[in-house]
């Protein structure tokens, strides 16, 4: 199985690609709140923010979490505590808790906050992206419902990610830091247009072009757009954030 090497050299730098959303919040949270040691759980490993970089509207907060990983893909959470030293380079402001970060109000389509901390000796850094909702609806991370597509007899994607900076990746199953493929995209007019630039499977029937209709929280494409999933077939389902 290949990997995408980007992301596994980002993974250690601290700079590619958001925790699992799914328990991660709850094990999140009971880190922040319980006390603990902030001594590395293993000699080998490294701290991160997130493994994909975040997209916020102008004026938008996002509270800092920094995980530990062992292995790409691996990770889990460190005690919010723990974290120290953020400092903030571009269109943002860091609250007085030392872990929330508020992009400006003026803060510019396109532009980026680095972030830096530390958990004891250790650093860690990571990348915010400022992006419009309005000109981009598309950025964020979308998933069919299951159930829908079990229903069906469907295979559903599970993690469908736009980034402002135009690129994109699709997966029908995630594990560890495998995606099916990504690229670049354009979305001009109503109609979606995927440019695949590597992968681990790339359908080939997949169009790669088609007409979307999108709001704040649902996405529907005909599901020849992106093409059938390795072992199964495409589900028509909605997608939601």
């Amino acid at each position: 199985m290949k990997k995408s090497g980007l992301c596994l050299a980002a993974l250690f730098l601290a700079a590619c690609a958001n925790p699992p959303e799914e328990g991660a919040a709850k094990s999140a949270a009971a880190a922040i709140d319980a006390p603990a040691s902030c001594a590395p759980p293993s000699s080998f490993g490294g701290y991160l923010f997130w493994m994909e970089p975040p997209a916020l509207p102008p004026g938008a907060s996002l509270v800092l979490q920094p995980w530990f990983t062992t292995r790409p893909g691996m990770i889990e959470p460190v005690p919010a505590a723990c974290l120290e030293g953020v400092a903030l380079a571009g269109p943002a402001t860091l609250e007085a808790d030392g872990r929330t970060v508020k992009i400006n109000a003026d803060a510019a389509p396109g532009a980026a906050v680095q972030v830096e901390g530390r958990v004891g000796a250790a650093s860690l850094t990571g990348r915010i992206l400022v992006y419009l909702p309005e000109a981009q609806p598309l950025v964020g991370k979308w998933a069919q419902p299951e159930d829908t597509c079990a229903e069906a007899g469907a295979e559903p994607v599970r993690e469908l990610i736009f980034h402002p900076d135009g690129t994109f990746s699709l997966t029908w199953t995630p594990f560890e830091i495998y995606k099916d493929y990504w690229g670049t995209y354009t979305f001009e007019a109503g109609v979606l247009t995927l440019i695949p630039d590597g992968g681990n499977h790339i359908p080939g029937d997949a169009s790669l072009s088609g007409r979307v209709e999108v709001d704040s929280g649902a996405l529907q494409l005909a599901p020849a757009v992106f093409g059938s999933p390795p072992r199964s077939r495409a589900c028509a389902a909605p997608f939601a954030r």
